[in-house]
Order: structure tokens, then C-alpha cells, then sequence
């Protein structure tokens, strides 16, 4: 590697490092102009008080452009690698709700897991309690904005931010799949800042990279993640106990169905991969 190229390699790096960075102010900082924008426009104080989800909607569709954008120039003059996996639209819907539900059962045996040990570890304690704490926090307001905060839009720039910049630029500096897959599952795991969540937001993140690197279309992982985030947010009415249980109850039972498919999914690239005779 040349010295030029070093240094390119060290800036991409440093963008990368920047834009997961500055994430959380930037959006926070857009959130607070949007509210400023609509209490412009006639929206009460009191409501967008009552509704903080509205400003962070307004704010992830403009990062949804921005990095949308910047992909766009990431790609160029980049070779990237060619799908090895096709998915059919019906079929491969169908799929990714079978694994956004087993996701969501990995980390709900994390938590069960967590919660049994945390009286023990002080430190993981108080991470799930912060934990708790943060997710209650979005219930607050009207459900059309957390719906769309948590579930839609949300989903979407994470998915664009980590498998799709920050996935390219680790493939193209390191040349790896795997090594792309996982950096880019850490940094995902590591940038929701509790560690609790950390721990199956990473794990998570290598099921969602898998997917993009063989697919090479954001939008299959962006399903998955829609899935596990929309089980958790269930929309009122459909929120109660027992709601919640069947839900569970379902993200379980498709934890070997998670495997199952990845594990199928594995073998079809490992097929198409094979030199033609």
C-alpha cells in the first residue's frame, strides 16, 4: 500500500469514526430545528412537548437523504462485489420475518439472561435499568410517531449508516467480506451505548451485515430489523400481556428457524460461488 493510499485509508476511517459520532448530535440538533419548524408552522408547543418522537421523525428522514447520498458516493469508481445470494419478493418477505422474529427471540434470551445475573454484576445492573429506562421513554406521545421513530424510518438510516457506509468503507479499505460483516456489527452494537442492548444489537448486526453481503440489497436487512424493532412496539390495543407473550412466544420458537434459513442461505452461496465447469 502506497503512502497515498494509506492516507485515503486513514481518512475514510476517520469519516467513518465521524459520522458515528456525530450521529446522535446531529439528529438531535435536526429534532430540535424540526420542532422549531412546525411550532413555526402552527404545531403547539405543548404537543411537540408531548410528542419529542415527531422532531426525531422529521429528523431521520433528512439523515435517510444525507446517507442515502453519500452511499451513492461511496459507490463510485468501487467495484463492489457481485450477490451471491437472490432473494424472490414474496419468498424472501416471508423469510425475513421468520428471522427478524428469531432475532428478536436471541435477544430476548440475552435479557431473560441479563435480568437473572444483573442482582450479582453491579455494573450490568445499572445497564439494564438504563436500559429500561430509555426504551420507556419512547413510549411517550402519540404511537403514529414512535411507529415511526423506532420501526420505520429509524431502521432505515441504522441500515444505511452501518451496512451501507460503514460496511463499504471496512470491505473496500480491508478487502474482506467477514471482516466488513463484523466491524460493521460491533460498531452497531457498541454505538446504542448500553451495553445490554449492546451485547444483541451486535449480535443482531452479524445477521443483518450476513444478509446485505449476500444479497448486496439493503432493503432484507432493512425488513429484519423493521420486524424485531415493530414486534417490540406494538401498536395500542395489541400491547397487552398477553399480546406481548404470543409475541414472545413467537420470536422463540423462530430462534431455529433463524438458523435454519441462515444456515440454508449459507449453502445456496457456497453453491452459486463454485467456479462454472
Amino acid at each position: 500500500m502506497t503512502s497515498k493510499e494509506r492516507a485515503v485509508s486513514g481518512l475514510r476511517v476517520l469519516l467513518v469514526a465521524s459520522l458515528i459520532y456525530s450521529y446522535s448530535y446531529i439528529d438531535a440538533i435536526l429534532a430540535l430545528l424540526a420542532e422549531g419548524g412546525l411550532a413555526f408552522l402552527g404545531v403547539s408547543w405543548t404537543y411537540l412537548d408531548a410528542n419529542q418522537n415527531l422532531g426525531y421523525v422529521c429528523s431521520a428522514l433528512v439523515l435517510c437523504f444525507v446517507y442515502s447520498g453519500l452511499l451513492k458516493l461511496v459507490k463510485r469508481n468501487y467495484e463492489e462485489r457481485p450477490a451471491t445470494l437472490k432473494l424472490r419478493p414474496v419468498s424472501g418477505t416471508l423469510q425475513m420475518l421468520l428471522i427478524g422474529l428469531g432475532v428478536g427471540g436471541v435477544s430476548l434470551l440475552w435479557l431473560n439472561f441479563a435480568e437473572l445475573i444483573q442482582k450479582s454484576i453491579p455494573a450490568l445492573q445499572a445497564s439494564y435499568e438504563t436500559f429500561n429506562t430509555e426504551m420507556g421513554a419512547f413510549e411517550n406521545g402519540d404511537y403514529i410517531w414512535m411507529l415511526l421513530e423506532v420501526s420505520i424510518i429509524g431502521p432505515m438510516v441504522e441500515e444505511l449508516l452501518f451496512r451501507g457506509l460503514v460496511f463499504h468503507f471496512v470491505e473496500r479499505d480491508t478487502g474482506k467480506e467477514g471482516a466488513a460483516i463484523f466491524i460493521s456489527a460491533l460498531l452497531f452494537g457498541i454505538w446504542h451505548g448500553i451495553f445490554v442492548q449492546g451485547v444483541y444489537t451486535f449480535l443482531i448486526g452479524l445477521v443483518l451485515g450476513y444478509l446485505y453481503a449476500k444479497t448486496r440489497n439493503i432493503i432484507w436487512p432493512y425488513l429484519v430489523h423493521f420486524v424485531n424493532n415493530f414486534s417490540g412496539t406494538l401498536p395500542p390495543g395489541f400491547d397487552g400481556e398477553k399480546a406481548t407473550a404470543l409475541v414472545n412466544l413467537a420470536s422463540l420458537l423462530c430462534v431455529p428457524v433463524l438458523l435454519f434459513l441462515l444456515l440454508r442461505m449459507q449453502k445456496r452461496t457456497k453453491q452459486s460461488e463454485k467456479p462454472l465447469p
